[in-house]
């Protein structure tokens, strides 16, 4: 049953990934006419998705903050870039375990854990 779960976490992250480089490729005029509109400084949160009961990686976890949707890679691990500093909340989600809410407020880059419950 891992298996099968990494490897549908795999192919999501591959997808995931794909989509994002053509939208980068077709939005590179309108991100630099923001970079030079917004002043106020970025910060990155990168932390780890970990299973409760055996501590282990949870590869293709969706991680929801702003309305932008992030994967865990296949180590478990994911970064939050371009935050502007101050409260968000992050959505954690798995199939087959419980979704998670935290709420943050970052200042500076920031590492956290996040440990979801099997269902």
């Amino acid at each position: 049953m891992k298996i099968i779960v990494t490897l549908i976490a795999a192919l999501v992250l591959s997808v995931s990934v794909y989509a994002g480089n053509e939208n980068n490729v077709k939005n590179v005029n309108s991100s630099k006419s923001k970079a030079t509109t917004e002043s106020t400084a970025q910060v990155k949160v990168v932390g780890s998705v970990i299973d409760e009961m055996n501590n282990e990686s949870l590869a293709g976890a969706s991680i929801l903050i702003d309305g932008v949707k992030y994967y865990s890679d296949l180590d478990g691990n994911f970064t939050l870039k371009n935050l502007s500093p101050g409260k968000h909340q992050i959505v954690v989600e798995l199939i087959s375990y419980e979704p998670k809410a935290i709420d943050i407020n970052v200042q500076k880059d920031t590492k956290i854990n996040v440990v979801l419950i099997q269902k």
